[in-house]
């Protein structure tokens, strides 16, 4: 049995590249885990502490060693607990950054390939226009509100945009771009 979880552990660092990305995520989630928890003991060594003087109601009467010792610790857990936490902030905000900008590329990158494309197959400047919202999944019914025509100038269109492109209809025109989009997957 514990050599099959070892295999199952070990698939999910299978894949070279998303390896280093999965470890430290892993490694992320632990570390904000001990500062929770180090944040967690100190709270409850504040409150210990609270109760205690408030209501004069102590386990047992701490010295005034253990006393100040329990508020140093409680300051130093809360200290690391802060300093922690804003370094994964800090780390998942730039994690953010670099996403959004890979995001960027990519819709730069597919929109490129839909130029491409749609030059190759002489659409005209209306056709790209619905063949872009065909991809964006709007219906003939709203691309006709949208550019403020009928339906059937609209399915005339789209007749078109399949002709030019060799490409059946609706459902192969979009699985068509989606296969571009995700071949390198």
């Amino acid at each position: 049995m514990g050599g099959v979880l070892a295999q199952l552990d070990a698939a999910d660092f299978a894949d070279p590249e998303g390896s280093a990305e999965v470890t430290e995520s892993r490694m992320t989630n632990k570390l904000l885990i001990v500062a929770f928890s180090i944040q967690a003991v100190s709270f409850l060594l504040v409150v210990y502490e609270f109760v205690g003087s408030v209501s004069g109601i102590w386990w047992r009467r701490p010295s005034w060693q253990v006393h100040e010792t329990i508020e140093v610790l409680s300051v130093l857990g809360l200290l690391i607990g802060f300093a922690m936490s804003a370094w994964l902030l800090r780390k998942t905000m730039n994690r953010n950054r670099k996403i959004e900008e890979q995001l960027k590329v990519a819709a730069d990158s597919f929109q490129a390939v839909l130029e491409e494309k749609f030059e190759t197959w002489k659409l005209s400047k209306a056709e790209k226009d619905v063949a872009l919202m065909i991809i964006k999944g709007f219906s003939v019914a709203e691309i006709a509100e949208i550019r403020q025509k009928s339906e059937g100038t609209i399915k005339a269109q789209n007749s078109s945009i399949y002709q030019k492109s060799g490409l059946a209809g609706r459902v192969q025109f979009v699985s068509y771009f989606l296969e571009e989009l995700t071949a390198k997957i």
